[in-house]
């Protein structure tokens, strides 16, 4: 059994007529009408795009929309290579969502450089 770190992280992808649509790049409007359409929540949408028959339908048809173009036909024999897992796009410096050791550390969300002495007075300029 493979070490759950040494796995790839992957993601599910729509191929459409006018090229591949990442289900995770679908906007929040998407997926919020996709909730409607599917009656299930749009984190088990992106997760499993072929759970259903019916849900299938509505997700290619979201993608082909995203993608600008018209859905084709789509048959249980073709289901399979509609919706296919791919590697997940994160940068090199993140592995399954989490940062690389070594790599060099960030400044705090606040922006201050680390060096910094707190807050400084204000100039009369």
């Amino acid at each position: 059994m493979a070490d759950p770190v040494d796995v790839e992280p992957q993601e599910w992808a729509c191929n459409t007529p006018e090229g591949q649509v990442r289900l995770a790049d679908l906007t929040l409007d998407a997926l919020a009408d996709l909730e409607k359409k599917c009656g299930t929540e749009w984190w088990r949408i992106v997760s499993r795009p072929r759970g259903s028959a019916q849900n299938a339908i509505h997700i290619y048809a979201s993608c082909c929309e995203a993608a600008k173009c018209e859905p084709a036909v789509v048959t249980a024999r073709t289901l399979l290579d509609v919706f296919e897992l791919v590697a997940e796009d994160m940068p090199d410096m993140y592995v399954g969502g989490i940062p690389k050791a070594g790599e060099a550390p960030t400044s705090g969300s606040s922006g201050v450089p680390s060096a910094s002495t707190g807050p400084q007075p204000k100039s009369d300029s």
